[in-house]
């Protein structure tokens, strides 16, 4: 996963991203500095349905589940 600086993110990058992007609002600061490509990602992902995100540390596994809710290991 590339950054919006152009830099790729680590593992707990994205898992700070993924953490945004369950509890901003679409509006704000916070979601506006996300990765574009993980929020297509995250948007597309449907319930019940697992991928991969990689970092430069390695793959994050992440989920959508019934009540809509994201979850990664």
């Amino acid at each position: 996963m590339i950054g919006n600086d152009g830099r790729p993110l680590t593992k707990e990058a994205i898992r700070a991203a993924i953490n945004v992007y369950a509890t901003a609002s679409r509006g704000s600061k916070e979601f506006a500095g996300l990765p574009r490509a993980l929020v297509t990602i995250l948007d597309n992902l449907t319930i019940g349905k697992t991928t991969y995100v990689k970092g430069t540390d390695g793959q994050l596994q992440v989920s959508r589940r019934k009540d809509k809710g994201i979850t990664f290991t």
